[in-house]
């Protein structure tokens, strides 16, 4: 595994880990489905990082089902959704196994870098999105 795959990885980690608590505000659905190749992408985290707030770099994140649906949630709350606003979006599927390092080799990942780097976005409107659906193919 490159380095650079590796702190990929991380960085999702990290800012999913890092997400500041949402202090009360109403939260909108934010579901879909990911597919690879027209086929579901199971077990990948959909990670959405807000971009509208100045200081502010609130998180929120959902796991694709066994049919690739996923429904987002604030990082370590029970609760559905995300706040309206318009966040980059970073979709992965491979996983850190406990205790991965930097010397830890990862399987390749099939989502392409425009899938996971942030530079794709999604405007989350007041009153949610029930089809952010996301299709990828491989390179």
């Amino acid at each position: 595994m490159t380095c650079e795959r590796f702190t990929t990885i991380t960085s999702i980690v990290l800012v999913v880990a890092g997400c500041v608590g949402c202090g009360g505000v109403d939260l909108v659905p934010v579901e879909g489905t990911v597919t690879l190749d027209g086929k579901p992408l199971v077990g990948a985290t959909v990670a959405l990082e807000r971009t509208d707030l100045a200081g502010n770099k609130q998180l929120f994140a959902g796991d694709t089902d066994a049919t690739g649906r996923y429904a987002i949630k604030p990082f370590g709350q029970s609760a559905t959704g995300a706040i309206p606003g318009e966040y980059r979006i970073m979709i992965t599927s491979v996983k850190a196994p406990p205790g991965a390092d930097e010397m830890t080799v990862f399987p390749k990942e099939p989502v392409p870098d425009e899938y996971r780097n942030g530079s794709r976005t999604l405007a989350v409107p007041a009153e949610g999105i029930a089809n952010a659906d996301f299709t990828i193919k491989s390179h």
